[in-house]
């Protein structure tokens, strides 16, 4: 009888469990909540840069920031581009290159020497690599607008990043010859042109080049 009293026993208590309900089992069919990736609000025309100062939106060419909230709308008075305008080809950059402010920066794997002060001559020192010389400097715009990197040699490889995006080039040219071999000295031959943005902070990358160091002014064109 005994083995009886207990079935009945376990009956009794398995009906109980029954009646009070147990909690729901995860339904196998559903899958978890994944965290939702943070998408862009400045896309598709532009992207955000987030700063301690406040979120703000780097539009692209054509485009500008909404004063409403964070987004990149076509601008009303986008006129395209004809051409890249060198303004004096150079001469106020030349100029520097015997009266100065001068300046020496050295590249190094730790860390990135800074090469954003106007109206300065650089001699910039690039670290040995591979057989070769490269060397990559930080550049804060302070302005928006064209630019100008003026160089020592035509030969030496540039690239201007934003984050891991290389800019496009917006014109070369070489210095005409008469400010080259006159008030440069022919200590700046050669000019990129490219177009940056007020914050924003620029990698300047020179290289991979047989020549140990060369001169750099970068100037702002107002």
């Amino acid at each position: 009888m005994r083995p009886l009293r207990r079935f009945l026993a376990l009956a009794a208590s398995a009906a109980v469990l029954a009646a009070c309900g147990r909690p729901p089992e995860p339904d196998p069919g559903t899958p978890d909540e994944q965290p939702q990736e943070q998408t862009d609000p400045c896309a598709p025309n532009g992207h955000i840069h987030r700063e301690p100062t406040g979120d703000w939106c780097h539009c692209d060419r054509g485009h500008m920031a909404s004063e409403q909230d964070l987004s990149c709308l076509p601008d009303p008075d986008y006129v395209p581009r004809d051409g890249f305008d060198f303004g004096d080809n150079g001469e106020h950059a030349c100029w520097h290159v015997g009266n100065g402010p001068f300046a020496t920066v050295t590249a190094a794997v730790d860390r990135l020497p800074r090469v954003d002060s106007f109206h300065t001559h650089y001699t910039v020192k690039l670290r040995p690599e591979g057989g070769q010389y490269v060397g990559t400097f930080t550049f804060k715009a302070y302005a928006t607008g064209d630019f100008i990197a003026y160089l020592s040699d035509a030969s030496v490889p540039l690239a201007v990043r934003e984050g891991t995006k290389v800019l496009e080039v917006a014109a070369t040219s070489p210095i005409p010859e008469a400010l080259r071999d006159g008030v440069c000295q022919g200590g700046l031959v050669h000019m990129v042109g490219y177009e940056l943005t007020d914050k924003v902070q620029y990698t300047v990358t020179f290289g991979p080049t047989p020549l140990p160091e060369l001169g750099l002014v970068i100037e702002h064109l107002p």
